[in-house]
């Protein structure tokens, strides 16, 4: 779901000399499919070393439930289901229920299943379907999408799927770790402070705010100035964007995020950042954002609380919300500019 690089140079703040808290950082690869950095300022060295190890260890037990890749995961074994009540974790059936509920909320912008997409629109090795015939296909699959494609009784603790299209939960279940896994840092004695980065979806647990830069789309380079800044405390931060991921289609390279409604790529929309209380949430609304119109877009995040967007166009124009204003620029109003 994330582009790398797009939530760049969040620092914790350093503790003040009266106190004898410190900032740790710990950097590592190959997490989830990327990179992990935590920051926590901890009263001393044992207490920060405690947060590393209980991060690692609730992201590798979210991992073995909620992995996409692993064919040992909960989610994968659950998939191979069809039809009939399976009994699920309390966290499997968590996301999953999130997952329908977010279809509902974004009147299908979000959807889990708008990855069997790419196997209509791919191009192939072999281009033996029409034009006509693979249109007709797609249709019929947008029309699949808005179905519920599973049905969930976390109260029971089962979860039926009632559709064989092939679906992710990636644009949820990594925002769902980061917040999990922040929160086991957050509750160590003798931590004060704690940001957690997994690939760009990063979420922050303290009293004092930080300044958060969400690099441009069009920058030539990962490192180049960012696009804008925003104020993050006791929050989440998550962009989505198909400017560097994506498969081919009919000749051209197109953005790997689909919308659901239409069956096509995502065109207008280049990259899409929100702030809101939950990385989960950022995560789910980041990605509906990247294909719903940026109006509509600014209207649904009015309607949650707390939630900021900040939307850009491949036309450079970018489209903000009050909120996201209110934290980044000071401004109490909706604000468009061009780039």
């Amino acid at each position: 779901m994330r582009v790398l690089r797009d939530v760049a140079g969040a620092t914790l703040p350093r503790a003040s000399r009266a106190s004898r808290a410190r900032r740790f950082v710990f950097h590592y690869e190959h997490v989830l499919g990327t990179s992990l950095e935590l920051q926590v300022v901890a009263s001393h060295e044992r207490a920060a070393r405690c947060a590393e190890g209980a991060v690692l260890a609730e992201v590798d037990r979210l991992a073995a439930i909620l992995s996409g890749y692993s064919e040992s995961s909960e989610l994968i074994r659950w998939t191979r289901t069809f039809g009939t009540d399976v009994s699920v974790s309390p966290e499997l059936a968590e996301v999953l229920e999130a997952a329908e509920q977010w279809r509902f909320k974004t009147t299908g912008s979000f959807s889990a299943a708008a990855v069997s997409l790419v196997e209509l629109l791919r191009d192939g090795p072999s281009e033996e379907t029409s034009d006509a015939s693979r249109a007709h296909l797609v249709r019929e699959r947008v029309h699949a999408l808005r179905q519920p494609q599973w049905s969930v009784d976390r109260a029971r603790g089962i979860a039926r799927r009632r559709s064989e299209l092939s679906f992710s939960l990636d644009a949820l279940a990594k925002g769902y770790i980061v917040d999990r896994a922040a929160a086991c840092a957050r509750d160590v004695d003798g931590v004060s402070h704690v940001l957690l980065n997994i690939g760009g979806d990063l979420r922050h647990h303290g009293t004092r705010a930080l300044r958060v830069g969400v690099a441009s789309p069009f920058a030539p380079a990962e490192n180049a100035r960012p696009l804008a800044m925003v104020h993050l405390r006791d929050a989440a931060l998550a962009t989505s964007g198909g400017y560097r991921r994506g498969f081919m289609m009919n000749g051209r390279h197109v953005s790997h995020i689909l919308d659901p409604r239409t069956g096509l790529p995502a065109s207008r929309i280049v990259s899409a950042s929100v702030f809101a209380p939950d990385c989960a949430t950022a995560d789910a609304l980041s990605t509906a954002f990247s294909v719903m119109e940026p109006r509509e877009s600014v209207t649904l995040a009015y309607g949650i609380p707390n939630v900021g967007c900040l939307i850009v166009e491949r036309n450079g124009t970018v489209t903000t919300n009050a909120v996201w204003n209110a934290a980044a620029l000071s401004q109490n109003e909706d604000t468009t500019y061009s780039r």
